[in-house]
Order: structure tokens, then sequence, then C-alpha cells
């Protein structure tokens, strides 16, 4: 009789055990939240991923958020500026070999000021919806981005163009360098390894605003500067946050007669290769020495110049926020938790549009995992 109680005593105990453990197991499952799988894929492809259903939602930037909600395939679930508010979107990077090139401070200097006038331009144009410059404005974004007028005019309402340098604009930087390091995308060990003693002290030497300030006294000039040596452009397909290398490559703008490049005297095209489809390839290209200045992503120009070394600078901004996670309308995802297994588009890891659903995510306690 005692032996038979002991053994049920056993049993008992082990139960137990194995049921604490089992609800200890999904306890920790459920803090862990779970795993929400993504693909890379083109901006330019990602709705039509939607509408097939091989993705489930997407993430991009404008026009290709916009191309959805106009279209009535699908509706934004989050902004990018609900992850970080302000955030700094798109910038223009030089590289420092063509900075130390023949003419190339002064390249530089002439180029920024064109992208300067041409954002100018672009925000009083936005002022006046009702003006032939807006006009205009929406056919070259049109032009630009191969969306039709309605996308382009509901794009730009969710993004802010913007070239300045400026304390704001810095701390953001640092900010996203910080969140590379949260999210085991880079380490303090790798910064310093690149020579930095702190992510301010990178943030401090890789922006380099003396070339916009300087650029504010460059006037028209009525020869171009590098006639048969033009600057190689990198920028990203159909990418509407980098509207402004377009407007001001077209002469239009100042009525027919030139360009605004052509009117600070300097000859830019596109680069081999380009338009590219993410701002990592720009960096790539960078590398390579395909790209002489190139408007890219700020997260892909900081964490491929951590990881890789690419010789860049920072030297302007080109616009503010303007991504969105798309779903298809009706779907029953109605928040972050409801993409558990689910698959989302994102233009690959360097981006920022990756790099702010990683974070959103991880907020959730989500995880962000490549579908293989």
């Amino acid at each position: 009789m005692e032996r038979r109680l002991l053994i049920a005593a056993v049993i008992a105990i082990a139960v137990v055990v194995v049921v604490g453990a089992y609800a200890a197991t999904v306890l920790l499952r459920r803090d862990k939240g779970g795993d929400v799988y993504y693909l890379r894929i083109a901006p330019a492809s990602m709705a039509a991923s939607l509408e097939s259903g091989d993705v489930d939602a997407y993430i991009a930037w404008e026009p290709f958020v916009s191309e959805a909600i106009v279209g009535g395939t699908g509706e934004v679930l989050m902004w990018s500026d609900e992850v970080m508010p302000n955030h700094p979107c798109c910038v223009v990077a030089i590289s420092n070999d063509f900075i130390e090139g023949p003419n190339g401070v002064e390249l530089a200097k002439r180029f920024l000021k064109a992208h300067i006038e041409a954002t100018e331009w672009m925000l009083a144009a936005l002022e006046d919806t009702g003006g032939s410059n807006y006009s205009l404005l929406v056919t070259l974004a049109s032009e630009f981005t191969a969306r039709n007028a309605s996308v382009v005019e509901e794009a730009l309402t969710h993004l802010e163009f913007r070239y300045e340098v400026d304390s704001v604009f810095t701390s953001a930087l640092e900010e996203f360098v910080d969140l590379y390091v949260e999210t085991n995308q880079t380490t303090d060990q790798e910064i310093t390894d690149r020579g930095y003693s702190s992510v301010s002290d990178l943030v401090d030497t890789y922006v380099d605003e003396s070339y916009l300030e300087a650029a504010a006294d460059i006037a028209p000039s009525a020869t171009i500067l590098n006639p048969d040596d033009p600057i190689r452009l990198g920028y990203l397909l159909g990418d509407l946050h980098q509207l402004a290398q377009f407007v001001a490559a077209d002469d239009r703008v100042l009525g027919g007669t030139e360009s605004l490049f052509e009117r600070y005297g300097v000859n830019v095209e596109p680069a081999a290769g380009a338009p590219y489809a993410n701002g990592g390839i720009v960096m790539d290209n960078f590398a390579a020495g395909y790209v002489d200045i190139g408007y890219l992503g700020a997260p892909p120009a900081l964490i491929k110049h951590i990881k890789v070394g690419v010789d860049v600078v920072i030297v302007a901004q080109a616009n503010i926020e303007g991504s969105g996670l798309v779903v298809k309308v009706g779907s029953d995802i109605n928040g972050l938790e409801d993409l558990v297994n689910k698959t989302v588009a994102t233009p690959g890891e360097t981006s920022i549009q990756h790099l702010l659903l990683r974070i959103a995510l991880d907020r959730e306690g989500l995880d962000l995992v490549l579908k293989t």
C-alpha cells in the first residue's frame, strides 16, 4: 500500500513538473510574441505582390504607398512618423574621392546650390496648389515616378522636402545608429573599429555641413565647369523623396531656357546602372567607384559606412518622413500583432523602411525574420 502511495506521489509530482514546464514554455512564447517574416522586394513591385497574395503587407517609400491607397487595393496600417516622428529619410552623399578630384569641392558646391534651389522651388509650389508651378511639380513627379497625377498628389501630402543640416537632423542620425546597435545590426565595437570614439563622434565626422553652407554663396555661371566630365549621380527608382534632383535637371522649371544644374554651371548624368532599387545598392556603387554624388536613405548611408567603410560624407537632407506599412483593404490585419506568421515585403535590410519596421515590431515583442 505504502509503495503504491509512493508511486502515486511521484507521478503526481512529475505531472506537476511537466505541466509547470509546459506552462512556462507557453508563457515564454507569449512574451516573445512571435515571428513576422519578410521578403526583399523592389518597391515598384510591392503593390502587385500584395494584390496577388505573395505578401500580406509591404513597407515602402512614396509614391508606392499612395499607389495602393489611390488604387483602392491597400490601406496604411502604420505611417513611419508613428514610429519616429519627423524622422530624416533621404540624404545627399558625396564620395570623398570625388571631392578630392579635379574641381571636386567647387562641383559639390554648385550641385548643392541646384539642390537647394530645387527644394525651395518645390516647397513654394506646394504652398500654392492652384498655381502653375504646382501643376508643373505634379507633372514632373508623375514623369519621375511613372505614376499618375492622383497618386503623386496624394503622396506629396505624406512627406516634406528639406535640405538643411542642423542639430535636429544630426540627433536623429545618432538615434538611427543607436537603433542599429539595439537591434544587433552593428555594435559599439564596430563603430570603434571604424575609428570613432562614440556614436556622436561618428555622426559629427560623417556629416559635413560646410559644403551646404558654402553653396549658399554660389552664383549663376555662364559656363559649365565640367562639360566633358559629368557628375555621376546615383538615385533610387521612382523615389518621390528624391524628386529634387529631377527638378534640378529639368529646364521647364526655369521656363525652358536652362536647368538649375546648368544655371549653376554643372553637368550631371545618371550613374551607370541608375536608378537603383535601394540605398544599399547606391552605397555599393559608391564603393565600386561608379557614383560621385548620390541620393539615398540616411540609414543605408550610415550602416554601410560602419560595416563596410564606404568612403562618403553626408552633405544635405532631401526629405523627412514619407513611408508607410500597407495591407490589403478589408484584410484581418488590424495591428502589428496580426502580422505574426505573415509576410511583409521590405526594400532590404539596409533601408530605412526595414529599420523602422524592425523597431516597430520590436516594441511589440515581435521578431522580424527573413522568409526562406
